[in-house]
């Protein structure tokens, strides 16, 4: 038996055609309408891509129940609780005290929390499927060719067929990402962290222009990972020598 025979593509290919379908409705722009119809007048009325997280959360669901050959090695809280909640939130907590501007006349500290806190939790719902399903589901395969494979699946779920962009650029950003998620996913071995780099990369590239509060924030969110990084190792090192 290869160790590709090991990956079982029928039941990859199952879950990911429910995530593509159900999410499809939305990513597709078909009930989007509805969904502006159904939030006008709330916080979430332009932030349309929300409900496309409930088909990977579906498929992942589904997949944790009926793929029983499927051995979990990455979690919501991975392998240290505190340092990834503290990982997930931080661009929540930067966002908030920097603030974003809106066409909607609301306060731009309280923006930021509401925008940063509401794509943390719709990143949760993309990072189960991709992250912790999908991921683990293809562990056998080598591990650039995993992230690979993700990457692009990732890209044709987000259903942008339109431009020479979607197809090139979109596509690369898509596989970038892809790699540096599942290094991420791999050393915390938790969805939730991914879902914190996630939301950072959707607060920072939606909404109008790259302003100077999205890259300023941007710039903070990776200082702090740095830092927590660093301090964790420190305070790993100094309980292993106690």
């Amino acid at each position: 038996m290869t160790i590709h025979s090991k990956v079982s593509w029928g039941r990859i290919s199952l879950f990911y055609a429910i995530a593509f379908a159900i999410s499809g409705l939305f990513n597709s722009g078909f009930l989007t309408p509805l969904y502006r119809k159904l939030t006008v007048g709330l916080i979430i009325e332009s932030w349309s891509f929300i409900p496309a997280g409930i088909g990977t959360l579906v498929a992942a669901l589904l997949a944790f129940k009926f793929d029983k050959r499927l051995k979990r090695s990455i979690t919501l809280l991975g392998n240290d609780k505190m340092k990834n909640i503290v990982i997930a939130i931080v661009p929540a907590i930067v966002f908030t005290a920097i603030g974003l501007s809106n066409n909607n006349h609301i306060n731009e500290h309280y923006y930021g929390f509401a925008f940063s806190l509401i794509t943390l939790i719709y990143a949760v719902t993309e990072e189960i499927f991709w992250r912790s399903y999908l991921l683990d589901a293809l562990r056998p395969i080598n591990k650039f060719i995993y992230s690979l494979i993700i990457g692009i699946l990732w890209w044709a779920w987000h259903f942008r067929f339109y431009t020479s962009f979607d197809f090139t650029v979109f596509l690369l950003i898509c596989i970038v990402s892809s790699i540096l998620l599942c290094q991420f996913a791999n050393e915390t071995k938790s969805y939730l962290t991914t879902a914190g780099l996630h939301s950072l990369i959707i607060m920072t590239t939606t909404e109008g222009e790259m302003t100077r509060p999205k890259i300023t924030g941007l710039c903070i969110s990776i200082l702090l990972w740095l830092i927590i990084g660093r301090f964790w190792r420190k305070k790993a090192g100094k309980t292993q020598t106690d």
